[in-house]
């Protein structure tokens, strides 16, 4: 079909124009027809213009649209780590500038120490476990599915753990504690071999004990160990191994005397709440605890 000529001479219209783009439809029927599929297909392209967002996940943010370019550029698995990488530094570097900084003033506002934290032996080499904390951090990207709906879930994890780094960076700096424990250490480090003495004397330059409660070893990593078994949600025993692991490296905050008990306790609550409200609500729907996939991608 033809399309009419443009309605000319309307209310409105210039004299010798054409009144915007307003189209007459032809009298023939089946030119009808054509023009209502015609104007059928503008809307439909219209409407892809504000395309309905995820209900699970509202508006897809930011940082999801620059993930996306990354990907687009090297690849899905190479953008994920290239961001947790930015992420982590980014977290390493703001809890040590506050660190140092709260260190340097030497003011202490509270001492939440109990003597039970003076009965609690000193384990040298708990170290060892102490520093798997690193792990869960790689573990996020090394297990996560391939798909949209994945990358979206670990970005409301990274999220979530910046909130937690700035809850207790304020902690720190508002209401700082120090944990006077490492003379323990250093007597428990009497005749032990000069690596484990080389640790500690590296962490105890890098970590002023001035950052004590909540303790961000505990609540981070409690949060990426959620986030885990969300993943291995029908895989029992890894499951299992996770737990008894994520256990092990908390009790060792308090073996290793980087922390106190109060500092476990409320790491465990802050991790717990930051799951609750800043993870859970955010994950897409397609990110099921009772499956094994994410976007169509079984596990590994």
């Amino acid at each position: 079909w033809e399309p009419a000529a443009p309605k000319r001479n309307g209310p409105g219209c210039p004299a010798s124009g054409a009144c915007g783009s307003e189209v007459v439809p032809p009298k023939e029927p089946g030119a009808r027809i054509g023009v209502a599929v015609f104007h059928d297909r503008a809307r439909l392209v219209q409407n892809d213009r504000h395309l309905t967002p995820d209900k699970s996940t509202g508006n897809r943010g930011g940082e999801a649209h620059a993930l996306s370019a990354l990907e687009a550029h090297v690849g899905e698995a190479s953008a994920r780590w290239l961001a947790g990488i930015l992420c982590g530094l980014t977290l390493a570097t703001s809890y040590l500038c506050v660190a140092h900084f709260v260190a340097g003033r030497g003011v202490v506002v509270w001492d939440p120490t109990i003597p039970l934290d003076r009965a609690i032996p000193a384990v040298p080499w708990a170290i060892w476990i102490y520093m798997t904390n690193l792990l869960y951090y790689f573990a996020c990207v090394i297990f996560l599915p391939t798909g949209t709906a994945a990358t979206k879930a670990l970005i409301a994890v990274w999220k979530s753990l910046f909130i937690v780094i700035a809850i207790s960076l304020t902690v720190f700096l508002i209401c700082p504690a120090e944990v006077a424990l490492r003379d323990q250490m250093h007597a428990a480090l009497v005749g032990r071999g000069a690596a484990l003495q080389a640790i500690y004397a590296g962490l105890y330059r890098l970590d002023p004990p001035f950052n004590a409660w909540p303790s961000g070893h505990v609540s981070q990593t409690l949060v990426m160990a959620l986030f885990l078994a969300r993943i291995w949600s029908r895989r029992p025993w890894r499951r299992l191994v996770l737990w008894i692991a994520w256990t092990t490296m908390a009790i060792s905050i308090v073996l290793t005397k980087q922390h106190l008990l109060f500092d476990l306790v409320t790491g465990i609550a802050l991790g717990a709440v930051a799951w609750r409200l800043w993870v859970l609500p955010h994950l897409p729907a397609s990110f099921s605890p009772a499956d094994d996939e994410v976007s169509g991608q079984p596990e590994s």
